[in-house]
């Protein structure tokens, strides 16, 4: 994996972010994740992030849990070895 820690969000994508998520922290979490280039964002919270309606059509990364993460990677990994494993 490609760890990055990224700096403060710009104002745009906390913008962006407030209106998807209600609670201020959470939304500066994600601001700075729209502002990023990742493809997997990794939680366990289910109230603002894993059951947000609005979140998977509002960003262009994937969303989910740390074992839904490692099934993301593995699938990637078969198709990038010609679907073995």
């Amino acid at each position: 994996s490609d760890i990055t820690v990224v700096g403060e969000p710009e104002a745009a994508n906390r913008t962006a972010a407030r209106s998807i998520v209600d609670y201020p922290a959470d939304a500066e979490i994600l601001a700075a994740a729209i502002g990023s280039d990742i493809q997997y964002f990794v939680t366990l919270d289910r109230k603002h992030f894993l059951d947000n309606e609005k979140l998977p059509h509002a960003v262009a990364f994937e969303i989910g849990t740390p074992g839904e993460c490692l099934e993301w990677i593995r699938r990637r990994l078969r198709r990038m070895v010609g679907g073995r494993g």
